[in-house]
């Protein structure tokens, strides 16, 4: 199932590495990320490896700072990018300027890129694809390193809830954990909530928009961020506060920002079997099948891709 042929020759050949990640990064994109920088530093220590990106992870508060290398380190790199299905979404188009570029992801390989490519679409995570590469490949790995990884692939599967959690993805996740995870303490981390935060929840919840008990939504206006002390990213992170509804096949949060003296919409996607990532892209955005994002919608979009979730929903 998984083939890594030529990857950590690449990665040997290397003097420096510089990965990449996408653009409003989630637990996944940076737990891979700099997992692979702190894998690569502890078993290749005289490398330079350096791990870019200009937006922030909200989830959790182990992130390192992104680094930011010299042009001509970068020009001498190898660039691995990391959960992030087409080149627009890199967040730092430096990657252009890489002597060679690798992509490493698990989403649907639409918009092929790079020198190389393993893509595996069955993975439920990347975190669980670099995973599965660190144990073939028989090196060194770190707590720290696993504990990166395990933040990834919990996440991304909504704590192993996901459709695509295969046997694989609970299998090296258990291989993972053998390497001194903190595994109550992470889930505390990633998921307990300040009272601001359980505050928010419960105004999302009471006042969501709901269409024939089967799918659920709420915008969240630049007035409410603001009130709220919030972020449009930290805002959309509650999405899954409506996952848990029996009755909700579709769920969505929808965040309001300002752009060229007019408002546009960014979206987080949710469902549980349905497939949304086909009606994401129609929106010029994507994901996994059953978790996409969507940005720069105009009001009229908003409507419409709600009607097109909406319909997608079989009766």
């Amino acid at each position: 199932m998984f083939c890594f042929d030529g990857l950590l020759e690449e990665i040997e050949q290397a003097d420096i590495i510089t990965i990449f990640r996408h653009v409003h990064p989630d637990c996944d994109a940076v737990g891979s990320q700099f997992g692979l920088k702190n894998w690569l530093l502890e078993n290749y220590p005289d490398k330079k490896v350096y791990a870019l990106g200009k937006e922030y992870c909200t989830q959790g508060n182990c992130w390192p700072a992104s680094d930011v290398p010299g042009r001509e380190e970068l020009k001498e790199s190898l660039a691995l990018v990391v959960d992030t299905a087409d080149e627009e979404r890199i967040d730092d188009d430096s990657f252009e300027l890489a002597r060679r570029l690798i992509k490493i992801d698990h989403h649907p390989n639409r918009s092929p890129y790079g020198q190389r490519m393993y893509v595996f679409e069955t993975s439920a995570s990347t975190c669980e694809i670099l995973a599965e590469f660190f144990r073939q490949s028989g090196k060194e790995m770190s707590q720290k390193t696993a504990e990166y990884l395990y933040r990834g692939m919990l996440t991304d599967t909504l704590c192993f809830r996901t459709t695509n959690t295969q046997s694989h993805t609970l299998e090296i996740a258990g291989w993972t954990a053998q390497f001194s995870v903190r595994i109550p303490e992470l889930n505390r981390e990633l998921f307990d909530q300040s009272l601001r935060d359980f505050r928010f929840a419960n105004m999302i919840r009471s006042t969501v928009k709901i269409l024939d008990q089967k799918l659920a939504y709420r915008i969240i206006t630049v007035k409410e961020q603001k009130e709220w002390g919030m972020t449009a990213s930290e805002a959309r992170n509650f999405v899954d506060e409506y996952g848990h509804v029996r009755e909700f096949e579709i769920f969505l949060l929808i965040t309001e920002r300002e752009h060229n003296g007019s408002f546009v919409y960014d979206a987080s996607l949710r469902s549980k079997t349905v497939v949304i990532n086909g009606i994401a892209e129609k929106f010029r955005g994507g994901g996994h099948r059953n978790a996409s994002g969507v940005k720069g919608l105009t009001r009229t979009e908003c409507d419409e891709l709600i009607s097109a979730l909406f319909a997608s929903i079989p009766r």
